[in-house]
């Protein structure tokens, strides 16, 4: 677990109050590889902090579709809505947006570990995939989402700020000792330095990559990762983060890179320090202010 702030791979008392008081009550959100992982731990939590219309979005339609139906089933009053696309298919949504309307909160999930053996045996089409998928596809998820939001009676009618949040990786920043992760590392690292680049184009938006930590999934598998000395993060702690994220109390986070596991109490009390500091962004050590 990274060291910034105290961190948590079970839900707590702070986090899972702050949920409870539906603080994303009445709000719209749209997620991404929401059928299954880190994604349904994520639409979960958002709805059980009070989103009442929720989009999912995967490539197989079945899926998708079961995940709607487990979704509705578990939360009656919630309104779901399921769509089938995949996330470098710019006509697609486009549709989206314009079915769906503008969400309040998009979550990035959809991603893809593109690795298969150490780089000099790399397959580069299918190595290249992870730069297609995870920048790509997300940068043409985002610039729709945002071309939208400017097209809609909200834009600049409200004071809260639309959220995009990015379901990033560690591996988009710590140090690696593990062969055969140069295109899921590249990929990643990129896509969270063009959050950061966003948030100066549109501070109407708040922008945040977040590790979800190492959780039970599909992509977790793929990677071939060695299981953590501490244990596997809770994925329901994890979804609440980002219901938590996609809150005020996390503007300050705005273009910046944060822990899934980090407690947000502890967090919180660092903004200051943050801000002033110009902490939790993509940079080189020894630099002072990303210089």
């Amino acid at each position: 677990m990274s060291s910034f702030v105290p961190s948590h791979l079970k839900p707590y008392d702070a986090l899972t109050k702050f949920i409870g008081t539906r603080p994303l009550e009445g709000k719209t959100a749209l997620i991404t590889g929401a059928g299954r992982g880190v994604g349904e731990h994520i639409a979960r939590a958002i709805v059980s902090a009070g989103a009442s219309r929720v989009g999912i979005v995967g490539r197989d339609k079945t899926r998708i579709e079961t995940a709607r139906d487990r979704f509705a089933a578990a939360f009656p009053t919630t309104e779901f809505e399921a769509f089938s696309a995949d996330i470098t298919d710019e006509d697609a949504f486009v549709a989206i947006f314009a079915t769906f309307g503008v969400p309040d909160i998009l979550i990035n999930n959809a991603g893809h570990f593109p690795d298969t053996a150490p780089f000099v045996k790399q397959d580069l089409k299918s190595w290249w995939s992870g730069f297609e998928i995870n920048i790509l596809g997300t940068a043409n998820v985002t610039q729709k989402f945002l071309q939208a939001l400017a097209a809609s009676p909200r834009a600049g009618q409200t004071g809260e700020k639309a959220v995009v949040l990015n379901v990033s990786s560690m591996a988009a920043h710590m140090r690696f000792p593990l062969t055969a992760w140069s295109g899921y590392n590249g990929s990643k690292m990129g896509q969270a330095r063009i959050f950061e680049s966003l948030r100066f184009e549109h501070p109407d938006v708040r922008f945040i990559n977040i590790h979800p930590g190492q959780i039970e999934s599909d992509g977790f598998t793929a990677s071939g990762a060695p299981l953590p000395p501490d244990g596997m993060t809770d994925g329901g702690m994890a979804g609440q983060f980002y219901a938590w994220a996609a809150t005020k109390e996390a503007d300050f986070l705005s273009g910046r890179f944060a822990w899934a596991e980090w407690d947000i109490e502890e967090l919180k009390a660092k903004k200051d320090e943050i801000l002033e500091k110009d902490l939790l962004l993509m940079t080189v050590d020894g630099f002072e202010r990303g210089f």
